[in-house]
């Protein structure tokens, strides 16, 4: 999945939060009763993102001016979470 790919994509998250990890670094996600995933906290940033209104282009835009970086400097990064996220099947995109 590269960024030509999604970039007018608008994923949508899928799962709920259930609880933070024991050691609190990251975030427990459950999709469903035996399908759960901790996830890194930018992850779990990402995630919160894809309410399924934003493109993947518009979430790079958000980040970027968030983290007052340059959307270069986060395109791919966002984009490899995303893809691992769809992997999960803790995001789906709506075309």
């Amino acid at each position: 999945m590269n960024y030509e790919e999604i970039k007018d994509v608008k994923p949508r998250q899928v799962g709920e939060l259930v609880d933070r990890s024991e050691d609190g670094e990251n975030y427990v996600i459950k999709v469903e009763e035996d399908k759960v995933y901790e996830v890194a906290p930018i992850a779990y940033y990402v995630w919160s993102l894809c309410d399924g209104n934003s493109t993947v282009d518009e979430i790079i835009t958000k980040i970027s001016s968030e983290a007052e970086l340059s959307q270069d400097q986060v395109r791919d990064p966002v984009v490899m979470v995303i893809s691992e996220l769809a992997n999960a099947s803790l995001v789906s995109f709506g075309y």
